[in-house]
């Protein structure tokens, strides 16, 4: 019998242990993550029955020059290896991921995904995009309109956009850059000399609260170019609805700004010529693939607030040029962070109640709408009461995500015109949202929030000269990952930082959220550690791709192949087959 000794009423106690036959006993057994129920022994002769029997029925998927290449096995003998490694060294090697057959499967799965990358590049650069002509007269009436001046950064990034925009080639770029470096305006500015070409721009954001401040915004600087903007979401009328759609395929607009109703199939353009996404790993790929259609290649600018750390960039941005804003705004004051125990909540309400004393406005951030028995959080609904009772001389209000839009447009409006002081939340208002009035925000159970969707939060105050605050209030029982978490706020105020901190601590699995960025599962591959075998794969895919850049020849048959297996439905949107 084997198992972990530990004690049952003072008796020394095995719970579930192995039984071991006599025959297997000082041989290496492979140990799995079995479902409830499944005994490891059952599950382990099953898989051992598994390779007997189907071994040899698994295909190569990787060429026999990239194997001569690394001396890697081939994938029967790979496979073999990694469920029944039959020396000692060979389970320390697999355990420190340096055992060829590991190694090979790090290298497949970034091989794949490089691939893809190169490939879904190589379909943008080989199309034919609009040649747009830059007019520097038109340039000089921007400046004359513009609310402010560019920063170095900002006019560093508007060259690589415009350099992108004359060429002949489809545009396909990221602008990252930290919560407040000013993206919007360069959005903007890229927009209007699409427009003055004669061409009809797309500005899609995640959420209507960010499509109508975006809109907002849009209509005061674009009226002084005599641009007309529209905004369509999903809560605007039918009729309103069938009215701009008219317009927009008429060419009457020249900019819309909008939700996922943009994507709907009945909205049409006279000459759709320039698309910005905005947070653009809440589009999938798809969706961003029915905007390009309703043009004929329109460039397209793709912005995000959320840092990813410049390492990883080329792994999951392969397919796109990347701009960095590296600088904020002139006459930004850094925000102060400070941190509190969940018993010291009052003491950080005291300091609140000073700052509202001065006609500022407040955010108080709850991580939950309901109460969880559960994860025993606070629900923002409950501690609505709680901010009400305690600052009873302020006008406090409630938004969260089950609001109807209407409802959370006049809420938000109130707090940014009218006299409303504290804004509870839950995180409904992460992204984008500008109210330059608020100069502190309290986040309640900040440990349970991620490191970027912290410091997105963050960046909700500091919108102007005044100083800022960020009090975040942690449980009494922090865990010490959630301690780390809070150190590194504190610490830091550049999002890149935060990034890399926030991927040390979290591993790439929960830092990239699968879905969300698009990226694949990766059993086998780690990005953080294993760089430098990203590197070799990108210089490899490159040449394969520089010989063969349609995989026909016979040596890369097998890429050909597994690549046409593995993304069976969407091998159109990167050229091949």
């Amino acid at each position: 019998m084997y198992g972990t000794i530990t004690k049952y009423e003072n008796m020394p106690a095995v719970f579930h242990p192995e039984i071991i036959n006599k025959e297997d006993i000082g041989h290496i057994r492979s140990i799995y993550t079995v479902p409830a129920g499944l005994s490891i022994a059952v599950y382990r002769k099953s898989v051992k029955t598994a390779l007997e029997k189907g071994l040899n029925y698994i295909s190569e998927t990787l060429p026999e020059y990239i194997l001569d290449k690394y001396n890697f096995p081939d994938i029967k003998d790979a496979v073999k290896t990694i469920h029944f490694p039959e020396t000692k060294e060979n389970v320390e090697a697999i355990i420190s991921r340096k055992h060829p057959a590991y190694v090979r499967f790090i290298y497949e799965e970034l091989f794949y995904l490089q691939l893809v990358m190169q490939l879904k590049r190589k379909t943008y650069t080989n199309g034919i995009g609009i040649k747009y002509s830059i007019d520097k007269e038109y340039l000089e009436k921007i400046n004359e309109v513009m609310p402010f001046k560019l920063t170095k950064g900002q006019k560093k990034v508007l060259i690589d956009i415009f350099n992108d925009m004359v060429r002949n080639k489809q545009m396909n770029r990221l602008i990252q850059g930290d919560v407040g470096s000013g993206k919007t305006i360069i959005a903007f500015i890229s927009a209007s000399v699409a427009v003055h070409n004669g061409y009809q721009a797309v500005i899609l954001a995640p959420t209507e609260v960010l499509a109508e401040q975006h809109y907002n915004n849009a209509e005061k600087f674009f009226s002084k170019l005599n641009i007309s903007v529209c905004l369509l979401t999903g809560s605007v009328t039918k009729k309103n609805k069938d009215i701009i759609k008219e317009r927009l395929l008429a060419g009457e607009i020249d900019i819309i700004i909008g939700t996922h109703a943009l994507i709907e199939e009945d909205v049409e353009f006279k000459k759709l010529g320039f698309i910005i996404a905005d947070e653009q790993h809440r589009f999938g790929v798809h969706q961003r693939k029915i905007l390009i259609d309703k043009g004929y290649n329109p460039d397209i600018l793709l912005m995000t607030a959320t840092p990813i750390p410049r390492t990883l960039a080329m792994t999951l941005y392969g397919d796109l040029d990347v701009s960095v804003i590296d600088e904020m705004p002139p006459g930004r004051i850094p925000c102060i962070t400070k941190a509190y125990k969940s018993s010291q909540l009052n003491k950080a309400f005291d300091f609140v109640e000073e700052i509202l004393n001065d006609n500022k406005k407040a955010y108080f951030i709850y991580p939950l709408i309901d109460e969880s028995d559960k994860l025993e959080l606070k629900a923002a609904t409950q501690s609505y009461e709680e901010v009400k009772k305690y600052f009873s001389s302020k006008n406090v209000g409630l938004l969260h995500g089950k609001m109807k839009p209407d409802e959370k447009r006049q809420l938000l409006h109130d707090f940014k015109y009218g006299d409303m002081d504290i804004l509870v939340s839950t995180t409904v208002i992460e992204v984008g949202v500008d109210v330059p009035q608020a100069t502190v925000i309290l986040i309640e159970n900040a440990e349970r929030f991620g490191l970027s969707q912290l410091h997105q939060l963050r960046g909700r105050v500091g919108r102007n000269d005044m100083q800022s605050y960020c009090l975040l209030i942690a449980s009494d029982k922090i865990s010490e990952y959630g301690e780390k978490r809070i150190k590194a706020m504190l610490e830091y105020q550049d999002g890149f930082k935060l990034a890399e901190a926030d991927l040390e601590l979290r591993g790439q699995g929960d830092f990239f959220g699968t879905k969300q960025s698009g990226m694949p599962d990766l059993y086998f591959a780690d990005i953080i550690k294993d760089v430098k075998i990203i590197q070799q794969v990108k210089n490899d895919v490159a040449e394969i791709l520089e010989e063969d850049s349609d995989l026909s020849m016979k040596k890369n048959y097998i890429i050909y192949n597994r690549l046409k297996e593995m993304y069976k439905d969407s091998t159109s949107y990167f050229g091949i087959g």
